[in-house]
C-alpha cells in the first residue's frame, strides 16, 4: 500500500484508492463493483457521489473493464425475500381454494399439492436469504 503524497489532488488519491481496492479484490478473489468502489471513494475521500462515480467509471473503462456496474449479490437477497413473500401468498391462496373446493365436495387434491409446492418454494427462498446474511458476516 502506497503512502499518499501531500501534494496529490483528490482525484489522484481516488484513482490510487480505486486501483488498490481492485488489486485487493483480485488478490482475495472477492467480487467488487463500480457502485461499491464509488461508495468507498465517497466515504473515505469525501468526494461527492456524482464525482466519485464519474472517476470510478473513467478508471474502470480505461484500466479495468471487467468490473461490473452492480453485483448480483447486491440485489439477490431482496429478490429472494420478495419471491418468498409472493410464493407464500400464492401457496396460502392455493391451500385456501383447495379447502373451499373440499368443503363443496369437489376434487381438490391438486390445489393442496400446488399450495404445498408454493409454500415449500417460499421456505426455500427465505432459507437461502438467511444463508446469504450469515455468509456476509
Amino acid at each position: 500500500m502506497q503512502i499518499p503524497v501531500e501534494g496529490q489532488s483528490p482525484r489522484d488519491r481516488a484513482i490510487e484508492r480505486i486501483a488498490q481496492e481492485i488489486a485487493i479484490a483480485e488478490r482475495d478473489r472477492v467480487p467488487t463493483s463500480r457502485q461499491k468502489l464509488s461508495q468507498l471513494v465517497t466515504l473515505n475521500l469525501a468526494i461527492a457521489p456524482a464525482e466519485a462515480s464519474k472517476i470510478v467509471d473513467e478508471y474502470c473503462d480505461e484500466k479495468a473493464p471487467g468490473v461490473p456496474q452492480y453485483l448480483q449479490a447486491e440485489f439477490e437477497s431482496p429478490f429472494l425475500k420478495v419471491m418468498a413473500i409472493v410464493n407464500s401468498i400464492l401457496g396460502m391462496a392455493s391451500l385456501w381454494y383447495g379447502a373451499h373446493l373440499w368443503r363443496l365436495q369437489k376434487v381438490s387434491w391438486h390445489w393442496f399439492v400446488l399450495g404445498a409446492i408454493f409454500v415449500g418454494a417460499a421456505g426455500y427462498s427465505w432459507f437461502k436469504t438467511i444463508q446469504q446474511e450469515i455468509a456476509k458476516g
